[in-house]
């Protein structure tokens, strides 16, 4: 078996009725029976974030496994983190690199409106100022929806970035819980450094990418999956397949 090889196995998903349990006791379910699968993976994350840019692809690949292990879908899951690194390298990338220089303008557009050199009233430079927090906000929301649905849905990156930008305005609830897990757990490692070392390098990415996947799968199914499910006249007990498309 190669090493980059994508082992795919079909499975039924998740059933109606399990997906009725509640959210926190499937959540805790998954976390105690892969706890030891994530902390691999969160090391093969970390390292496989290294050259920066690959933080896309890497992303991608850890994603598509945490998104099966939420689901009580079939994974392999060191392959398939592999091979859905090399699947979506190059949207991966892409996207990684946007999100960088994302960053650098709307930190320079933040100093610029927020300086006294520009010579606006203080009413203008407010408006700008909160319309650049705005702007960076969404965009945050956004990618918590851009690999999920990368690695579940076979569309063109333009399509996936215009489908993360609603779901990011949209589902707002969901999309603060996120944030403030995410924050949370990094605000912590940052006061506990250089004792948290440990839970960066094992444990905080594979955490948090899980807590993703529970709040924006029934984002996906309610939004994508289902509205395909009608339209295609599908009554399997599976509310989410690979194979669904946009």
């Amino acid at each position: 078996m190669g090493f980059f090889k994508i082992t795919t196995k079909e499975g039924p998903g998740v059933s109606k009725d399990e997906a009725r349990s509640p959210t926190l006791i499937r959540f805790f379910k998954v976390l105690g029976t892969h706890f030891w699968q994530m902390v691999v993976l969160n090391a093969l994350y970390v390292f496989a974030c290294l050259p920066i840019v690959t933080i896309g692809p890497a992303t991608a690949g850890l994603t598509y496994v945490l998104r099966n292990f939420s689901q009580g879908k079939p994974v392999e899951p060191f392959n398939d983190f592999f091979g859905k690194c090399k699947e979506h390298f190059k949207q991966g990338v892409i996207v990684t690199i946007f999100n960088i220089v994302f960053i650098a303008a709307a930190l320079f557009a933040a100093y610029a409106w927020s300086s006294d050199e520009m010579q606006v009233s203080s009413l203008f430079r407010t408006v700008a100022l909160v319309v650049v927090f705005f702007v960076m906000i969404i965009w945050v929301f956004a990618n918590y929806y851009i690999y999920p649905l990368m690695v579940s849905f076979d569309l063109p990156l333009r399509k996936i970035v215009r489908n993360s930008v609603i779901l990011g305005g949209y589902t707002l609830g969901r999309n603060i819980l996120m944030t403030i897990v995410s924050a949370g757990i990094f605000v912590l490692c940052f006061f506990l450094f250089p004792f948290s070392v440990m839970i960066i390098l094992f444990f905080a990415f594979s955490f948090c990418t899980l807590v993703n996947q529970f709040c924006t799968f029934p984002v996906l199914v309610k939004y994508v999956a289902k509205p395909i499910e009608k339209k295609n006249g599908g009554e399997d007990d599976a509310i989410f397949n690979d194979d669904r498309i946009l």
